[in-house]
């Protein structure tokens, strides 16, 4: 009896052995990691480019302690090179929510704002580009690239006012290798703003403009039709002049001058 009664002890022991073996196995011994442990896993996952399996650790982080900044700063980088740009910028808010001033924190949430304004912007989504790029210009607000980009989506929705506002918010930043894409984003905007119904829009664009390049003769013609068309007839005579001493023999200046004395 002794003897049997040892054997089933035995039988017992080895049996929860292996099970808990087995069960430790399946899940991959997950359950005694720590959020520490699982960050280093994740961190030689992403340095390695192995971004899926990186995001599963970084999550496992979060699942063990949501407040763990570093894993949604981690997140972030995993979805920016991944060109998610909805995943990237929502992981980089939270981490930005928990610990603005974090490692490394506001540097991913600027990438993955410009990116996604830049990914929205080249797909004509213009309001999330605004969006995107209002955001991240408080981060980094002498980015002139940022506010040309910032100006051609306004220019999208029509907002040409504010359109303005960025061209000359990226001029006033000093970046040689914008500037001349800044102020042709003045004579676009001039210019669609007057096709698009908008006269006194297209004044305030174009006669900024040619504040830059006061020899266009094209410019100082569309401004001329602007005035025109707003009604400002003076103001209109002037600039057709301007555009004479530009080209005296120009037929569409001289056009609008025999018609102004009507």
């Amino acid at each position: 009896m002794i003897m049997i009664a040892f054997r089933r002890r035995s039988s017992i022991t080895i049996l929860c052995v292996v099970v808990l073996t087995f069960l430790a196995g399946c899940a991959g011994l997950t359950m005694f990691d720590t959020p520490e442990s699982l960050m280093r896993q994740g961190r030689e996952l992403y340095f390695a480019k192995k971004y899926d399996e990186a995001i599963a650790k970084f999550e496992d982080v979060i699942m063990k302690d949501n407040t763990y900044w570093l894993a949604y700063v981690y997140l972030a980088r995993c979805y920016i090179a991944k060109n998610d740009w909805f995943k990237a910028i929502f992981n980089a808010r939270k981490a930005y929510q928990l610990s603005p001033g974090g490692e490394d924190v506001v540097p991913a949430f600027a990438e993955a704002l410009l990116g996604g304004g830049f990914a929205a912007l080249g797909k004509a989504q213009f309001p999330e580009a605004i969006g995107n790029l209002v955001e991240y210009l408080r981060l980094r607000p002498t980015d002139a690239r940022a506010y040309l980009s910032l100006g051609r989506a306004y220019l999208g929705t029509g907002a040409y006012g504010d359109a303005l506002k960025a061209f000359l918010n990226g001029l006033t930043q000093g970046d040689s290798g914008a500037r001349q894409e800044l102020i042709q984003g003045l004579l676009d905007g001039g210019t669609k703003a007057l096709s698009q119904g908008d006269p006194r829009a297209a004044i305030g664009l174009l006669l900024e403009y040619v504040r830059h390049d006061p020899s266009n003769l094209s410019a100082f013609l569309t401004l001329g039709k602007a005035y025109w068309q707003a009604g400002e007839r003076l103001q209109a005579l002037n600039t057709f002049r301007r555009v004479l001493e530009l080209n005296p023999g120009n037929s569409e200046a001289l056009q609008f001058l025999r018609g102004f004395g009507r």
